[in-house]
């Protein structure tokens, strides 16, 4: 039975590169872990090739006949429970004809387990069957080893081991205990490349009742990076008149933010990722405030196809930026698509925010994180830091905690060496140097710094402030 969903309609070649990863899986008969970050498409992707009536034979060639795929769909699930997902796979074993159990046995949950191992075992042997669950973030994080190893064991009891999985989540899952020599290099969905995402759009426009002109297309796909959820939400208000696609690629995203849906979206994108890979963002974001200003205004003039270089506010070079992150983290981005390189060239090294759209969320983002630290004495000998994260307490040595506690009485001033001298070593303040208090600051610094960064998400920040030739600020 070939189920039946919108996506089977799409062209054959949509999304070719993630398809093809996942077919050549399959035709060895392993499993495999699609991943993707929030509205990139992973559910698409996944529907397309159980519905597409052309996918098996274009990818599996001789084979084609010979595979059934079970779509079993996670996100209804009231617990997202072992018994749930298996009594789930049961369910939708039994609407397949392929099924020859007889009579149909039962899915109660004491014997889910040998009721589904039964149901298989009543598959034609010479069919490859993969069962695709989709939306299994939730489950994920909530199953024991022992759900998997009971995965592991459902394939081997089938006699020629034809059995394969396809795990769709947002972030690559861990360890799967003895699943896991069953498993493929994962599979990472990311933005459409330019030919995906002109046939969306006019997808989009039948549903719609419009037409975009090819010009508002491109500034559409530019402005959204071919990211298919803010894509869509992006020609729904362009169609509607809300959103001026003509104007320059950061007009055109404030215009989007202003709507819920956009905003919604970003902000799932956003926490879909790590604090040490949103830091990245938020310097590069940064970054690109301080370095692109004379580009300003100019918009895009290419297409948001993953990978591209871009022009104007989207070129945000991460280039020597403090707390610019590890390498793995940008490889991360890289690989999901929110990352791209500005130039192949090694005289032109650096990356950039996927899109114009996500770009200014990440400034607004980074904007409200800029001076969202609060720090203060309290005794004995302790520092209060507080963000909208949260709270923390950080013990300090005596003359550290008397020049915060100096700074923190002088809060929004700036305090002159001297000053600061006089407060924190009272009578013995005769011959303390500058560069002894220097050094007092730099330990202050060591202790707050960290976990201050942490806490704001923000790796540039910097508790204590010099102000050259004049002195010190607290800054929070």
């Amino acid at each position: 039975m070939t189920l039946m969903y919108k996506e089977g309609t799409f062209p054959v070649e949509y999304r070719e590169v993630q398809v093809r990863h996942m077919m050549s899986a399959l035709y060895r008969l392993r499993s495999i872990n699609v991943s993707g970050l929030a509205g990139m498409g992973k559910s698409n992707l996944v529907r397309f090739i159980v519905s597409h009536p052309q996918v098996r034979p274009r990818y599996l060639k001789e084979r084609a006949n010979d595979y059934v795929f079970v779509h079993v769909d996670c996100a209804g699930l009231a617990e997202s429970s072992e018994v749930e997902i298996l009594t789930e796979m049961a369910v939708e074993l039994q609407r397949d004809p392929i099924t020859q159990t007889a009579p149909a046995p039962s899915l109660a949950p004491p014997g889910i387990r040998r009721a589904l191992k039964d149901l298989l075992l009543g598959v034609d042997p010479g069919l490859n069957l993969v069962l695709v669950l989709d939306y299994f973030d939730e489950a994920a994080a909530k199953l024991a080893p022992a759900f998997f190893n009971y995965l592991f064991h459902l394939r081997n009891s089938r006699p020629r081991g034809n059995l394969a999985y396809v795990f769709v989540t947002r972030r690559p899952l861990g360890h799967l205990h003895e699943l896991q020599e069953l498993l493929d290099a994962g599979c990472i969905v990311g933005p459409l490349t330019t030919q995906d995402a002109l046939d969306s759009l006019r997808r989009d426009e039948v549903r719609l009742g419009c037409t975009f002109s090819p010009a508002q297309r491109e500034a559409l796909i530019a402005c959204t990076g071919g990211h298919p959820g803010l894509m869509k939400n992006g020609a729904e208000l362009a169609a509607s008149g809300k959103v001026d696609v003509g104007a320059s690629g950061e007009e055109a995203a404030r215009q989007l933010l202003q709507s819920e849906q956009v905003i919604n979206l970003c902000r799932e994108l956003w926490n879909d990722l790590v604090p040490g890979e949103q830091a990245i963002l938020l310097n590069v974001a940064r970054a690109g405030r301080q370095g692109d200003k004379g580009t300003r205004g100019q918009g895009d003039k290419e297409t948001g196809r993953q990978g591209e270089a871009r022009q104007g506010n989207s070129l945000n070079v991460m280039r020597g930026v403090p707390g610019s992150g590890d390498a793995a983290s940008v490889a991360y981005l890289e690989r999901n698509g929110v990352l791209v390189r500005r130039g192949a060239a090694p005289e032109e090294p650096g990356v950039a925010i996927f899109c114009p759209l996500f770009e200014v969320f990440a400034h607004q983002v980074a904007t409200a994180t800029a001076g969202a630290v609060r720090i203060a004495a309290v005794a004995p000998n302790q520092a209060h830091i507080e963000t909208v994260t949260g709270k923390e307490q950080v013990p300090l040595p005596p003359r550290v905690f008397a020049l915060l506690l100096a700074l923190t009485e002088g809060r929004g001033q700036v305090l002159t060496a001297d000053a600061l001298i006089s407060r924190v070593y009272g009578q013995e303040a005769a011959g303390v140097t500058d560069a002894a208090l220097s050094q007092l600051v730099k330990r202050l610094r060591e202790a707050l710094d960290p976990p201050a960064r942490r806490m704001a998400n923000d790796p540039t920040y910097e508790s204590v402030e010099t102000i050259r030739g004049v002195g010190y600020r607290l800054n929070g």
